[in-house]
């Protein structure tokens, strides 16, 4: 929900990140790495034969296919990406993630 607010505010409303705000994003930042991490580890529901797939390899596999470019793009420290105007689009694909959250 901070994502979707923050971002929102921040591209209406300010040019550059300071003070709270900026500690919060990347307070936030280091939940979404660490969030990538634990995905390697996260076991999935296989949609073909509905069996839970927890082996390590199949996983990686699976993630690095799927939304691993997306989510570290997304973790990307906005002071990086501000200088290239992308900041807030970047930042946006964060909530593809949290969408996910809540779908489960």
């Amino acid at each position: 929900m901070i994502t979707a607010w923050v971002s929102l505010f921040e591209l209406g409303f300010l040019n550059k990140q300071e003070g709270p705000l900026f500690i919060i994003d990347n307070v936030v930042n280091a939940f979404f790495a660490i969030d990538i991490i634990l995905t390697f580890f996260a076991a999935y529901l296989d949609k073909t034969t509905y069996l839970l797939v927890d082996d390590q390899k199949k996983i990686s596999w699976k993630y690095a296919r799927t939304w691993l470019v997306i989510d570290v793009i997304s973790t990307i420290p906005s002071e990086l990406v501000c200088q290239y105007g992308l900041r807030n689009v970047l930042r946006l694909a964060r909530l593809r993630t949290v969408s996910a959250l809540f779908s489960r």
